[in-house]
């Protein structure tokens, strides 16, 4: 039998298995296995997202989205209505190879300066365009929850 906690507790895991794979220090590793995940203790998880370069990740929560940043020490929260959703499409514009991408999507929050949001997916090949589409619709579905 599922509960809602047996539910949430194992999309807490996958999350935390993801960040284990990521090539962290010790200490960001034992940030998120043990900080970050006490702060997600019983939160059920919709979804997360890893920059593997840098060990970010978002968390995103059934009305909100958490920011964790093992670098800076942080782990930021957003309610959902603070957050906005951009997306440029250059494939067909003569500029491309100016502005470096083909296409890019960004989460934003109207938020204070030194606290806003900034989680941006871009793509220089047209094969990277359908898989960035479906994370960016994965978004669009959070965002529109009532």
């Amino acid at each position: 039998m599922n509960t809602a906690g047996h539910v949430s507790d194992e999309e807490v895991q996958i999350f935390l298995d993801d960040i284990s794979t990521l090539n962290l220090s010790k200490k960001q590793n034992d940030w998120y296995q043990i900080d970050v995940s006490a702060i997600l203790y019983g939160c059920e998880i919709q979804g997360h997202e890893i920059d593997k370069s840098s060990g970010d990740s978002l968390v995103f929560l059934k009305s909100s989205l958490l920011f964790c940043s093992p670098n800076l020490g942080v782990i930021r929260h957003y309610p959902r209505s603070l957050i906005h959703c951009f997306v440029e499409d250059n494939r067909s514009l003569k500029h491309t190879i100016d502005s470096g991408f083909l296409f890019k999507a960004e989460l934003f929050s109207v938020t204070p300066d030194s606290e806003q949001l900034c989680w941006i997916r871009k793509c220089k090949s047209h094969n990277d365009v359908p898989f960035n589409q479906s994370v960016i619709s994965g978004w669009m579905k959070w965002l529109n929850q009532s």
